[in-house]
């Protein structure tokens, strides 16, 4: 009976070495597994300050504009068409509230313009940047006061005859 005590004895210690090698296996998956989901929902967590960051944007179309234009001879008119867009909803709701005084600001500022200033590419340029500042200063905005509630002027069509 002895020599069995002494078997049972044996045979359990190879046993304690798988034990603890299983144990030390799930500890690691445990461990990697938990590492993982961390780094998933911190990049989760980073995805959705991102798409805060990318926000959809808000566009506000205004009616096309046809106006005459400052060349001599008032023979030359344009026909242009903007769309404003907006810091975020709030701007949108603003700007719309304030639509028939935005569309005037643009109105007369289009109406005194030469042919030759729209027709290049800077021209264009200084134009959009001059509706972006006249819309927002209807809508209660002042240069450096904080960020132009307007982010971008695009135009849908632009014609000079």
């Amino acid at each position: 009976m002895a020599e069995a005590a002494s078997v049972e004895l044996e045979a359990p210690r190879p046993n304690r070495g798988k034990k603890w090698t299983l144990i030390v296996a799930i500890v690691v998956v445990l461990a990697a597994t938990a590492g993982a989901a961390m780094q998933f929902l911190g990049a989760s967590a980073d995805g959705e300050q991102q798409t805060a960051r990318t926000r959809a944007p808000v566009f506000v179309s205004l009616e096309q504009f046809t106006v005459n234009l400052a060349d001599e001879g008032g023979e030359r008119f344009a026909q242009i068409g903007v769309t404003l867009e907006v810091a975020d909803e709030q701007a949108d709701k603003v700007l719309r509230g304030l639509l028939p005084s935005v569309r005037n600001s643009v109105l007369l500022l289009l109406s005194s313009k030469k042919s030759e200033e729209l027709l290049t590419l800077e021209g264009k340029k200084l134009l959009a940047s001059q509706i972006a500042a006249g819309a927002a200063r209807e809508m209660g905005w002042s240069d450096g006061e904080k960020p132009n509630p307007i982010v971008a002027v695009n135009f849908s069509h632009f014609i000079i005859q």
